[in-house]
C-alpha cells in the first residue's frame, strides 16, 4: 500500500543529513507559513488594488473606521497586528488623505495632536472592498474544514504570539 503524500513544502533527506543541527518540522513549518503568507497576500492585493487599496492602507482604514471617535496616529500604529512606526502610519495616512478616505483635524482639547477620523468615501471603499474580501476569505479558506481552521487559528496565534516575544529575538 502507498503512503499518503504529505501536504506542504518539505526538506530533503540531503538536507537533513547535512544540517544536524536543524529541526527539520521547524525549517518546514517557517518555509510554509511564509509561503502560505506570501500567497495569501498576493490574492488580498488581487482584490483591493481594483479600489486603490493596499493591505495596509485597508487596514488602516478598518481601524479608522472601527472605532467611533477620530482616533489619533499612535493609536492607529498600537492597534495594527503586525506592529508599524507613527512614521509608516503617517505615510500611509498621506495616501488616504489624498485620496479622500480620511481627514486630520487638530484634536478639540489639545491642539499638539492631531486626530484621524473616516471620510464618508473612505467608508464607501471600505465597503466595496470588505465585501469583496469577505468573499475571498471564503474561497481563500474552502480547503480547509472549519475544525482544522480552528486548530490552524490557535497554532498560528500561538506562534505569532511568541514571535511578539522577547524569546523569539535574535541572540
Amino acid at each position: 500500500m502507498a503512503s499518503k503524500q504529505r501536504a506542504g513544502i518539505r526538506v530533503s533527506e540531503e538536507y537533513v543529513e547535512g544540517n544536524p543541527q536543524a529541526d527539520p518540522s521547524a525549517t518546514e513549518l517557517v518555509i510554509n507559513v511564509l509561503v502560505a503568507g506570501q500567497l495569501m497576500a498576493n490574492r488580498l492585493d488581487e482584490v483591493l488594488r481594483p479600489h486603490g487599496l493596499s493591505s495596509s492602507t485597508f487596514t488602516l482604514l478598518q481601524i479608522v473606521a472601527g472605532d467611533l471617535d477620530p482616533v489619533t496616529p499612535s493609536q492607529i500604529a498600537s492597534r495594527t497586528p503586525v506592529p508599524v512606526t507613527t512614521a509608516t502610519v503617517t505615510g500611509l495616512l498621506d495616501t488616504c488623505e489624498r485620496k479622500g478616505w480620511v481627514v486630520r483635524e487638530r484634536h478639540p482639547t489639545d491642539r499638539r495632536m492631531v486626530i484621524v477620523r473616516i471620510t464618508d468615501e473612505g467608508r464607501s471603499v471600505l465597503a466595496a472592498a470588505g465585501q469583496e474580501v469577505i468573499a475571498g476569505e471564503r474561497r481563500w479558506a474552502a480547503s480547509t474544514p472549519p475544525a482544522a481552521r480552528e486548530r490552524l487559528i490557535d497554532a498560528l496565534g500561538a506562534l505569532a504570539d511568541h514571535l511578539r516575544s522577547p524569546a523569539a529575538a535574535p541572540d
